[in-house]
């Protein structure tokens, strides 16, 4: 029989409360710089989150690429098919 996992409920609670206090200090930096930020800076940050989050995601397994490099070629295959259809048809978008 597997061995039961105890959650320890004081590191939770010290968990969710650590959470708190950094979401509130988070909506506090949101609500003080809104509308200060430029474009260019907001994009900047955009992407600095996305790639802080690409470290944390776990790598591809090789079948996870194998389906995605697969998902992407029929992607790909139908927009070929709808470009070779929208130009025979005559249509523009």
């Amino acid at each position: 029989m597997a061995a039961e996992k105890k959650l320890d409920k004081k590191l939770y609670r010290e968990w969710q409360e650590s959470m708190r206090q950094w979401n509130e200090a988070e909506l506090i930096d949101r609500l003080r710089n809104a509308g200060e930020l430029t474009p260019q800076e907001g994009w900047e940050q955009f992407v600095a989150l996305v790639d802080f989050c690409w470290k944390l995601a776990p790598p591809q397994s090789d079948y996870q690429r194998k389906e995605k490099l697969e998902s992407l070629q029929r992607y790909y295959e139908r927009i070929q098919k709808f470009e070779a259809w929208r130009q025979a048809h005559g249509k523009t978008s």
